[in-house]
């Protein structure tokens, strides 16, 4: 679930007059390399935070950063139906640059629940975090997703929710969730993109996947039903059937995506 921007392919869609994208087009954008957030300006880090909260199967997901946005760069409400407010701290040099301290921490504390109504307060960044701060974040019941944190969750294909710990979301978090048949009233097993391909159930990794789930829909080829409704969770059958179209259209299964 997004077009290149101007830096090492980044997608265009975080120019101003491109900012209503498809829900497809930003998860292809969210699955992008960790190492070129470092070469973004603090706008389009801003739409990448967003773009993966509408990855994860958030709604109402919004960029709001800028001038008096008191603390909030990014709201989104996750699929329990929580608020999430979310500041976002970019740092050019990533680990190597200024560390994010107590202060923002302090300010975004001021403002998230009692501005803003949040449920769920978040500092995001592709930096380090100081230890006082984390300190100071885990008393006032703030989360960290800290530059190592943030790779994660671009490359996985966990929600932020699951990848924090936070308790109460809609969406299964483990395998054995599903196991038991707490999807979909279902006792057959489902899979992660990243546990689907662990299993040897599909030929590429959780970004590639996503790849081939976009040209699906270009290819009209249809999209393998997730069981969570929010494409986390599949069957191998659902997998395997999604796999014998692509090779009935003669491509190889195998090649890597355009």
């Amino acid at each position: 679930m997004l077009l290149a921007a101007a830096t090492a392919g980044w997608p265009l869609a975080t120019r101003h007059q491109r900012r209503q994208q498809s829900a497809a087009l930003q998860c292809q954008r969210s699955c992008c390399s960790p190492a070129r957030v470092d070469g973004l300006d603090h706008r389009e880090f801003e739409y990448l935070v967003r773009d993966l909260m509408t990855r994860d199967g958030s709604t109402n997901v919004r960029r709001v950063g800028g001038a008096g946005d008191n603390g909030a760069d990014v709201v989104a409400t996750d699929p329990a139906g929580r608020l999430w407010i979310i500041q976002c701290k970019h740092r050019k040099q990533g680990l190597g640059g200024k560390v994010v301290g107590v202060q923002e921490f302090q300010i975004l504390n001021g403002t998230g629940r009692p501005v803003h109504k949040g449920s769920v307060v978040v500092l995001v960044t592709n930096g380090a975090v100081s230890k006082r701060a984390h300190g100071f974040a885990k008393s006032q019941k703030l989360e960290i997703v800290d530059r190592l944190l943030l790779e994660d969750w671009i490359a996985g294909d966990r929600p932020i929710w699951d990848l924090l710990g936070i308790k109460g979301s809609t969406a299964p978090s483990s395998l054995s969730d599903v196991e038991s048949g707490a999807v979909a009233g279902t006792s057959e097993p489902v899979y992660s993109l990243a546990e689907a391909y662990n299993a040897g159930l599909v030929p590429w990794k959780p970004a590639t996947m996503r790849q081939y789930l976009l040209r699906s829909q270009r290819r009209g080829i249809p999209l393998p039903r997730s069981r969570d409704g929010l494409g986390h969770l599949y069957t191998a059958a659902e997998l395997g059937n999604w796999l014998g179209h692509w090779r009935a259209q003669g491509t190889a299964p195998y090649q890597q995506p355009e």
